[in-house]
């Protein structure tokens, strides 16, 4: 077998993780990416990653933080996301270093590896060439009652509380070899951070609620004799799921750690044989076709534009209003009832994050509604909006050009304003706005950070912005909380195609996104929108909302995600390296 390299790389808040690679015999781009239990490293995996690839592949795997060589404290991570984003992190970091996309890579995953695999394809919606997963945590067997809740208490009283795993090295294999290398491996950590822990049981209920939206190809391994996790839910997630190439397979006599059991031939032959089948054949759409909206989302989309069952009526309409008449004393819920919970100004407010209103009722109610789970989303959705923007700002003027910044539906633009402030060199703002509220709000914010360069318009966003609306030509176009307003992907994919000639050759598109929402109908049947209809959305999976951006032509180059999967910023690039557009 060839030799594995070791190196390091920094993740997405600079912490150094610790990474093994190895090259294929032959020149190639193919890759799988291995990613460990709970409790162990990566150097675990090496083994079975030589048998797996056969040397045919570029093989990559990393130490989880707080695991094996990485950096952090031993066993410990902010929440089970901060493990996703390392995840992220490593997978463009491979991009940039070895020159390896996305489209040609395979994730190999075991039991907690599983659950961070699915949690990262139904939150970044990458372009995977497939999955393998290996007895995946989906639903972890904690035997002592009431466990969970009394585990969810211990995590808001402290942060750096642990747990000591139960599991014996006899319950993860059969083989003796492998349970004494186990026992004997002095970088296995046999504690979990409780927050972790929690986390991760939230991370697999949320993605449960999602798999239709899971559509990459997928082999599933479940352990018959595994006393860590309960098997019935790889059934229902193998059932659930929209993936049009998938297999399940129940290993007759394997625990849980089935990349150490015995009869591995049991395993590797339909692995080998699932890879093979992935990369002889390229199923992918082609960039140049407007996708198909996905089905399970239109019908959502449908639903909620029907006035449902009585029952539900006469529920919204109590709920309604409640919201009408408590919501007076609230200033940020007047705010939405006025101008539409949608608009520029309601979503400027969330911002802020500064709860008001007319007596204490009401500062409750506001503190409540400003705490609403999609309101965090969406303040996590500026941060990441603003360091995207950041980024590519400062890439723009290491260049020697100037930051053009065309936002089509800028609300009041705040966080265009904040940007502006902080750098020191010349970024130009175009800020577009059908509400004539939300651009006279914007100019007040203008002036009080006393900018320049600043410009404003009212162009209706399916109509052609010209090149003739500029004084100078936008190398930066955003994109933000717009699309899910709009059920036709024709429509939404006109409007990309029209930004795509108007930018700048090498100018960027930052897109945001809304794969999933826990309110969606909630919103849907008692908020209103900006023109005093219901705030009806259809929501658009990661890899749909990817594959409209580049039917315009963009080559995409990130995604980032909030914590609970709600909101996603993009980046993509207008290249001469692209197919071409639909039609």
């Amino acid at each position: 077998m060839d030799k594995w390299f070791e190196s390091e790389f920094n993740s997405y808040d600079g912490l150094t993780l610790f990474y093994r690679y190895k090259k294929p015999q032959t020149s190639c781009k193919k890759a799988l990416i291995f990613l460990h239990r709970g409790h162990e490293h990566s150097g675990r995996i090496v083994p079975f990653a030589d048998t797996l690839s056969q040397d045919n592949y570029w093989c990559f795997a990393f130490d989880m933080r707080g695991h094996g060589r990485s950096q952090g404290q031993r066993a410990w991570a902010m929440n089970f996301d901060s493990w996703v984003k390392d995840l992220n992190s490593f997978v463009g970091y491979i991009k940039q270093a070895f020159d390896i996309n996305i489209k040609d890579t395979v994730l190999v995953a075991n039991s907690v590896g599983s659950v961070m695999a699915v949690r990262w394809i139904l939150n970044y919606g990458p372009d995977l060439k497939g999955c393998i997963l290996g007895a995946p945590a989906f639903a972890i067997k904690l035997y002592v009652p009431f466990a969970l809740p009394f585990l969810r208490l211990v995590s808001k009283i402290s942060q750096f509380q642990f747990v000591t795993s139960y599991v014996r090295s006899s319950l993860l294999t059969r083989d003796k070899k492998e349970a004494a290398a186990y026992d004997n491996d002095p970088l296995i950590t046999k504690k979990i951070g409780v927050n972790v822990l929690v986390t991760l049981f939230d991370a697999a209920k949320n993605s449960f609620q999602r798999l239709e939206d899971f559509e990459v190809p997928v082999l599933v391994f479940t352990a018959q004799n595994d006393h860590i996790v309960h098997n019935r839910t790889h059934a229902h997630f193998y059932k659930q799921i929209s993936s049009r190439v998938k297999r399940h397979i129940l290993l007759q006599g394997f625990r849980h750690a089935v990349f150490h059991e015995k009869d591995q031939h049991m395993l590797v032959e339909p692995a080998c044989k699932f890879l093979e089948t992935l990369f002889c054949h390229d199923g992918k759409q082609l960039p140049a076709v407007i996708p198909q909206a996905r089905s399970h989302t239109v019908r959502e989309y449908a639903q909620l534009h029907d006035r449902g069952s009585l029952p539900k009526r006469i529920y919204y309409f109590i709920y309604r209003l409640l919201l009408t008449r408590l919501g007076q004393f609230s200033n940020g819920i007047q705010v939405g009832l006025r101008h539409g919970f949608d608009s520029g100004v309601s979503l400027d407010y969330v911002y802020q994050n500064k709860p008001s209103g007319r007596n204490y009722l009401g500062l409750l109610i506001d503190r409540m509604y400003l705490n609403s789970v999609g309101w965090k989303g969406i303040r996590q959705r500026k941060l990441n909006l603003k360091a995207t923007l950041l980024t590519v700002t400062e890439l723009l003027h290491n260049q020697g050009r100037a930051p053009v910044i065309f936002d089509v539906a800028s609300g009041p633009g705040r966080y265009l304003f904040e940007i502006q402030n902080q750098l020191d060199f010349a970024v130009y703002l175009y800020l577009n706005d059908a509400d004539d509220h939300a651009i006279k709000h914007a100019k007040n914010i203008a002036d009080h950070y006393q900018t320049n360069n600043v410009f404003y318009s009212k162009i209706n966003v399916f109509s052609s912005f010209k090149a003739g609306d500029f004084n100078k030509t936008p190398n930066i176009v955003i994109i933000s909380g717009l699309f899910e307003l709009y059920e036709n992907n024709q429509h939404v994919h006109s409007v990309i195609s029209n930004l795509y000639d108007l930018l700048e050759e090498g100018g960027y598109l930052i897109y945001t996104g809304q794969p999933w929402h826990p309110q969606l109908e909630l919103i849907g049947r008692i908020l209103n929108n900006r023109n005093g209809q219901r705030w009806i959305m259809r929501r658009r999976v990661q890899s749909e909302m990817d594959q409209l951006v580049e039917s315009a032509g963009f080559t995409k180059l990130s995604t980032e995600s909030d914590g609970f999967g709600i909101f996603t910023v993009s980046c993509a690039q207008k290249t001469n390296t692209t197919c071409g557009k639909g039609g």
